[in-house]
């Protein structure tokens, strides 16, 4: 969406969203996981649930630059209730500190979409 509307805020979440997926990919790493996106391209998904969800938002969000927010929020919203349940469930102390980093930013991410930023 900051290829069509060239908002800031996307650019910056983008660069940062690269680098929470980093901290993901480290943890399913020291745990011997599989990484679900594996060889995937930006966009494509093998969860069907994630791929409609995707799909969903690309759409909504190149309809105006006001939508495009709104998409950010629903994944940023998303975001953050998946990250709550997560540190919910874990023992590890590991996975918390890497969730609670997540959870802190993807809040941020949910003001600066809220601003319109």
């Amino acid at each position: 969406l900051y290829e069509k509307w060239g908002t800031r805020v996307f650019d910056n979440i983008s660069a940062s969203e690269l680098r929470h997926m980093d901290s993901m990919k480290s943890l399913l790493d020291n745990y011997g996981l599989a990484d679900p996106i594996g060889s995937n391209e930006v966009g494509v998904f093998t969860d069907q649930e994630l791929q409609a969800l995707f799909d969903t938002l690309v759409a909504q969000g190149s309809a105006s630059e006001a939508e495009a927010l709104k998409a950010g929020i629903a994944v940023e919203t998303k975001d953050i209730a998946d990250l709550e349940a997560l540190i919910a469930l874990t023992t590890h102390s590991d996975i918390t500190e890497v969730a609670q980093n997540l959870l802190d930013g993807s809040r941020k991410h949910l003001a600066a979409f809220s601003r319109g930023r």
